[in-house]
Order: C-alpha cells, then sequence, then structure tokens
C-alpha cells in the first residue's frame, strides 16, 4: 500500500518523489528503485543522476521506461514480509537511539543518573506509598460495606427462597382452587338444570293442584246441591212413611174388631190394596231420585223406600198369622 506522493522540484529542475510524514510504511522508488523510508527524510538518490537512454536528468537508466517495450519494463521488487518486520525493527531501534541522543542527560554517567534517579524515585515511591495506604483504607472501608451488602443479600436471598417456596405453594392452592371451582361451577349447572326441572315440575303440580281444586269445588257443589235434594226427598218420603204407618194402625185396630173368617181375606185385601198403592208410590218416587243419589244411597247402606214398605209388609204378615 502506498501513500500520497508528493511532487518537489530539485535544482537542476527534474521533480522527485516525496512522502508525507503521515505514515510508516516502507516502499520502493520508482526513480532510484531503492527502498525509501519517510522517517529517514532525505532526498532520492537519484537526484543528480543522468539517464543515458532518455538523455534526462532525475532517474536511473535501469528505472527508465522511455523507448522500452512492455516486456523489458523491469517492475520494482516487493519485499517479503519478514523483511517489511525486520526493516521496521531497525527504523524503530534507530528512531529510538536518535530520539535518547536528545536528551540533556545524554553525557553523564550511569552512577550519577542512578543517584538522580534513586532520589527522584524515593520521593515518588513515598508518594505513591501514601496514596496506596488511602486507597487500601479506602478498600478496606468498602469491603466492610460490600461485606455488610453481602449479608443483607444473603438474608434476601434466602428470604426470596422462601418467598419462592411461598409462591410456589400459592401456586398449587390457586391450582387446586381453580379444580374446585370448576367443580363447583359443573355441580351449580347441575343444579340449576335440576331446579329448572322442578320449577317446571312445580308449574306443571300448580296447574293441576288448580285443576283439582276447582274439579273439588265444582264437585262439592254438586254434592252439596245433591245433599240437599236427596234430604228433601227423604223428608217427603219420610211423611209418606209416617202417613202409612198411621194408616197401617188404623187398618189394625179394624182388623182386630173383624171376624177371624172374614179377617183374614178382609186384611189380605186391604194389605194388597195398601202393598199396590205403597208400591206405586215408593216406584214413582225412587223414579225421581237421580242415579248420582241411588249410588250414594247404595254406598251408604240406608234402608231405602221399598226396603221400608217391606219390613212393613213383613210385620203385618206375622201379625196376621
Amino acid at each position: 500500500m502506498e501513500g500520497s506522493w508528493n511532487y518537489q522540484p530539485c535544482r537542476n529542475g527534474h521533480p522527485f518523489p516525496m512522502r508525507k510524514a503521515d505514515t510508516c510504511l516502507d516502499f520502493l522508488c520508482k526513480y532510484c528503485g531503492k527502498t525509501l523510508n519517510v522517517f529517514t527524510y532525505h532526498q532520492c538518490y537519484a537526484v543528480n543522476a543522468y539517464c543515458y537512454k532518455c538523455r534526462h536528468h532525475g532517474h536511473f537508466a535501469r528505472m527508465c521506461n522511455f523507448h522500452v517495450k512492455s516486456c523489458e519494463i523491469r517492475k520494482p521488487k516487493k519485499k517479503s514480509k519478514s523483511k517489511i518486520q525486520r526493516d521496521s525493527d531497525r527504523m524503530k531501534m534507530f528512531i529510538e537511539k536518535k530520539q535518547m541522543s536528545q536528551f540533556p542527560f545524554q553525557g553523564l554517567e550511569d552512577k550519577e543518573i542512578s543517584s538522580f534517579t534513586c532520589s527522584v524515585q524515593d520521593e515518588s515511591v513515598k508518594q505513591h506509598l501514601n496514596k496506596l495506604k488511602e486507597s487500601n483504607r479506602n478498600f478496606i472501608k468498602e469491603i466492610s460495606i460490600l461485606k455488610c451488602e453481602n449479608l443483607k443479600l444473603d438474608t434476601v436471598v434466602k428470604d426470596n427462597m422462601i418467598l419462592r417456596n411461598n409462591l410456589d405453594k400459592v401456586n398449587l392452592e390457586r391450582l387446586e382452587h381453580g379444580r374446585i371451582i370448576q367443580k363447583i361451577e359443573h355441580e351449580l349447572a347441575e343444579h340449576a338444570s335440576r331446579t329448572e326441572n322442578f320449577e317446571k315440575k312445580i308449574v306443571r303440580l300448580k296447574e293441576e293442584n288448580l285443576n283439582l281444586t276447582n274439579a273439588r269445588q265444582r264437585l262439592t257443589m254438586e254434592f252439596k246441591n245433591t245433599d240437599m235434594h236427596y234430604n228433601r226427598i227423604l223428608n217427603d218420603m219420610e211423611g209418606e212413611i209416617q202417613k202409612l204407618r198411621e194408616e197401617n194402625v188404623n187398618s189394625r185396630h179394624e182388623i182386630q174388631h173383624l171376624d177371624i173368617k172374614h179377617s183374614n181375606r178382609g186384611v189380605r185385601s186391604t194389605l194388597a190394596i195398601c202393598s199396590r198403592w205403597q208400591f206405586a208410590a215408593t216406584s214413582s218416587a225412587w223414579r225421581k231420585i237421580p242415579t248420582t243419589i241411588k249410588k250414594f244411597i247404595r254406598q251408604t247402606r240406608r234402608p231405602s223406600l221399598g226396603g221400608v214398605v217391606a219390613n212393613i209388609t213383613r210385620k203385618i204378615w206375622t201379625i196376621c198369622d
């Protein structure tokens, strides 16, 4: 890698290359073909040279390319990396020696330099020791502070471990509570469905109960009406039975005064007449009774009008015999 070139005129008017002192890389001069370095600060070796090929000044004939074929032009050789490193090391050593020669204690002996440096070093060492002591004290204070903070951090770590364990327990409890909540929600859904079914059943039972109450009221009204009608009929029948009993008593007294021969015929004829009349009366009255009252009379096993009349006639026949 080549640096930027700066062409300056020489004494005879021909230019010669110069390098800016911004880099420390070596290069080959294209006028003299030798290695140049920016730290040498000298001109090119071919400044006053005369080329016998082109009859010009400022470069050697070996580096001239005037009327020469491209194959005959010699290219500058490139150095290897080891040679470049060697030249740079040599140049560094040269620059260090040159800089050391410019110091004021260049002509002094080693003893004088050592004595001066020892005195200076003692003062500097004392100052450095004082600084080190102060820094050591500061370090000790900082170490004590850090130990306290480390203890605090240990307690914080322990608290964090305890809190982490508590957090794990709380997470487990949260999961258990979540499962319990899900179970309760499922049970609540089941209870809600059951309550809905119960509500439907309650509504249906209320409707049935209402229908039953209406039917019961209707039946009670019918039963009351039929009972009243039945009582009225029974009262009429009891009145007729009382009349028949009175007539029977009267006929029994009349039969006692008759003869025995004629009495049997007369009694039988009267009884037949009475029985026909009573049967006609009872049959007409029984037909007038409705069927519901007839069923109720049979269920309650009360004596019917025909049964009463049959008992009366049986007693009369027994008396006559």
